[in-house]
């Protein structure tokens, strides 16, 4: 037994080396095998982190490249806006750095007239400011250079320039689609814009600053509402004057809208000074001025026309508005016209208007105004009128809408004839788009 064991013993010391030496062996192998792989994965790693470096850069430089492409554009945005004077969306002109806005307005209102024999109500378009659609485009040269182009037209159905009491709805409602711009011009930021086509003279429009926030319905140029309506002689059954509300009442506003050579200086202070040749040999000049002072409004224009080619008269005109931080504005106008050359006497308009406006809720601002005015021989010697007007507006800013009403009173006073006061009034709404 001792024999055996000591045996036993002597074999277990035998063996121990060659257990060592093969489990270095396997070890050993497990260690070379085992760092071979570790070293592809790392290579593997840094070659996919290679990767996304390089798509992350390419990712940068794409969306620089879409920044600068969103700044432009929204330059270019605000340059066209500046340009026709209009917050509206830009559409893209099918001509390559062209850019094209599309804006307008409906103005739409129920009208009543009364001439003291008969009244009557009508759906008309408000001729105040027509309804209307323009399409403004513009090219930019480079940083000093612009030109452009502008085409308005109006379309008017049963206008409160032409309706008449006793027109026959059916067949006597004034449907008009007429010419209001259509012109092109070209700009230096230095030297100033010209423009030529069919658009408004330099005159046009002097007689008509105003702050009141009514304009819409109630301004210097109110005869746009009744042109056409007759003034009946008193105490005859409805007869007729032969004395319409247009030809007794005009604001003389200069040159108007006509086919003519315009040139417009760079603002200077406020101040523009403008100068337009007519088709005829008509000519004028303007200067405009506009600020703000501490919250005061304040706007001013003035202008002289020279219409003796073709209508043997020259003019000039005059307005102001002032409206103060508060919201109260006093708007004022003059105009006369000089006929000595046709054997007649100058011809006068003077106007005076009281406004306010205010926020009475969360639509938009709302204003109202009351004015007068009155002419002097306009259309003939010895022929005077008077006129007196109570309006209101009310904007609903979402949806760039304007709701209005007003009540007014034409008054005659024509040599030998007394005749009765035509009342007009009504209520409507311009939406612009």
């Amino acid at each position: 037994m001792v024999n055996l064991m000591r045996c036993n013993d002597n074999s277990e010391n035998t063996l121990r080396p060659f257990v060592r030496f093969f489990g270095a062996v396997i070890l050993g192998s497990m260690v070379m095998f085992a760092v071979p792989a570790a070293a592809d994965e790392i290579a593997d790693l840094k070659a996919e982190n290679d990767a996304l470096k390089g798509q992350v850069e390419t990712l940068a430089g794409d969306l620089q490249v879409l920044r600068d492409a969103v700044m432009k554009n929204q330059q270019a945005v605000a340059d066209v806006k500046a340009a026709s004077g209009s917050s509206k969306s830009i559409i893209h002109s099918g001509k390559k750095d062209t850019e094209l806005s599309i804006s307008g307005q409906v103005n739409r209102m129920v009208f009543y007239a009364d001439n003291g024999d008969q009244a009557r109500w009508f759906h008309a378009d408000n001729d105040r400011s027509s309804t209307r659609l323009r399409f403004v485009g513009k090219s930019k040269l480079d940083d000093v250079w612009s030109a452009g182009s502008n085409i308005e037209v109006q379309f008017e159905s049963n206008s409160t320039g032409d309706v008449t009491i006793d027109q026959n709805t059916a067949t006597a409602a004034s449907n008009s689609f007429t010419e209001r711009k259509l012109e092109l011009w070209f700009s230096n930021k230095d030297l100033g814009k010209l423009t030529f086509g069919q658009g408004p003279s330099a005159s046009d429009g002097s007689v008509e600053e105003d702050l009141s926030g009514t304009g819409v319905i109630s301004a210097a140029g109110f005869a746009d509402l009744g042109t056409s309506l007759l003034f009946r002689v008193s105490g005859t059954g409805g007869t007729s004057s032969g004395v319409t509300v247009g030809s007794l009442f005009s604001d003389q506003d200069g040159l108007s809208r006509d086919d003519r050579l315009r040139y417009d200086t760079p603002t200077f202070a406020g101040t523009k000074l403008s100068t337009s040749w007519v088709d005829g040999d008509e000519w004028d000049v303007a200067a405009r001025y506009g600020r703000e002072f501490d919250g005061t409004e304040v706007a001013l224009a003035a202008s002289y026309w020279d219409a003796a080619p073709t209508s043997q008269k020259t003019g000039f005109g005059l307005s102001a508005s002032v409206k103060a931080p508060f919201g109260t504005s006093l708007t004022g106008s003059y105009s006369s016209e000089d006929l000595e050359a046709a054997g007649r006497d100058d011809e006068e308009f003077w106007y005076v208007k009281l406004g306010h406006d205010f926020k009475m809720n969360d639509l938009g601002g709302t204003a109202v105004s009351v004015n007068y005015a009155e002419t002097q021989d306009q259309g003939a010697n010895n022929r005077e009128g008077s006129f007196y007007s109570l309006a209101a507006v009310q904007k609903v800013s979402k949806i760039s809408a304007d709701l209005y009403a007003i009540i007014g009173v034409y008054d005659a006073d024509l040599p030998g004839v007394q005749t009765e006061d035509i009342t007009i009034g009504g209520f409507g709404a311009r939406v612009k788009f």
